[in-house]
């Protein structure tokens, strides 16, 4: 039996994990923003070529039962668009979300009984316009259920095959503060200098640069995760070369004069990480302000 899946946010990436779910075999629809269903035509570029599929978007305004919710909005967005969707869950119903940065995830579970599976992927894509979605990596993607250690679902044998999934995480959350570690360093610095990645490492920047992987790896270090402290630097560097010809999420979304994740990033990891000793909390006055930059409307708008 065709699994059916539902996706809310359907962007850039939620365009792209449209076409990959589809072609996993999933019955896939698309929720927007208006009312009524209707059918949207998009196309996937990639260096391969180019794919063209129909896929149904329903309005705010549907009904049925959603069994799995791929959250791709946003992250300041996913609450919000999972709950206007609250009265079409049942007892099974599943969230997956794929957002940046963290502080969000516990309230998505609480509003499936703890049925959330977290994600992290690397995946790069733009939409060039509101049909087309343009592949700049393919990158690997990481699901795990939150807060608990489970079995993966059924459906997961179907994506266990593709190309783009890296692997099923029992400890997802750690997963997830990686990631927001570098995201920590690369984000806020490649959207105020609005630069691309690979830019980081030129030595006009490597003076920043060294102190912001210093300040993150010292409020890891005071919040209990030595272990991600100790491989920041390497891993910075590694995404950066891997990614050095790409724009950040939160450089774009500058670039377009849209709000950024930066409280979800950035503002996570200087306010809301928890310090599990004694000692006093570390400095961090580059990426302090980064942070009120960031809160700043941009003075080119």
């Amino acid at each position: 039996m065709t699994a059916r899946c539902h996706i809310v946010g359907p962007g850039a990436m939620g365009g792209l994990f449209a076409f990959r779910l589809k072609a996993a075999g999933f019955d896939v629809s698309l929720i927007g923003r208006s009312r009524g269903t209707r059918q949207q035509e998009l196309t996937l570029l990639t260096e391969a070529g180019e794919q063209t599929t129909m896929f149904p978007i329903e309005g705010q305004d549907a009904e049925g039962p959603i069994h799995l919710l791929w959250v791709t909005t946003k992250s300041y967005s996913a609450l919000a668009a999972a709950t206007n969707l609250r009265h079409r869950f049942t007892p099974e119903t599943v969230i997956i979300t794929l957002g940046n940065g963290m502080g969000y995830h516990e309230q998505l579970s609480a509003l499936v009984s703890g049925k959330l599976i977290a994600g992290s992927t690397t995946a790069g894509c733009s939409s060039p316009d509101a049909g087309t979605r343009k592949l700049a990596g393919e990158g690997q993607t990481q699901l795990g259920w939150w807060g608990k250690v489970e079995t993966p679902p059924d459906w997961l044998a179907d994506i266990r095959k593709a190309s783009w999934f890296g692997s099923w995480e029992l400890n997802i959350e750690k997963s997830l503060l990686e990631k927001l570690a570098i995201n920590s360093v690369i984000n806020p610095m490649t959207a105020l200098m609005n630069i691309t990645n690979g830019e980081l490492i030129d030595d006009r920047y490597k003076t920043a640069l060294d102190c912001a992987i210093r300040e993150v790896a010292n409020i890891f270090r005071w919040s209990g995760h030595s272990d991600i402290a100790d491989n920041l630097p390497q891993r910075v560097i590694n995404v950066i070369s891997d990614t050095a010809a790409n724009s950040s999420s939160m450089r774009i979304d500058r670039q377009r004069h849209t709000q950024t994740e930066h409280e979800e990033i950035l503002g996570h990891v200087l306010e809301k990480l928890g310090g599990t000793t004694q000692l006093e909390k570390p400095t961090t006055p580059l990426l302090s302000e980064w942070l009120n930059a960031l809160r700043q409307p941009d003075p080119s708008h």
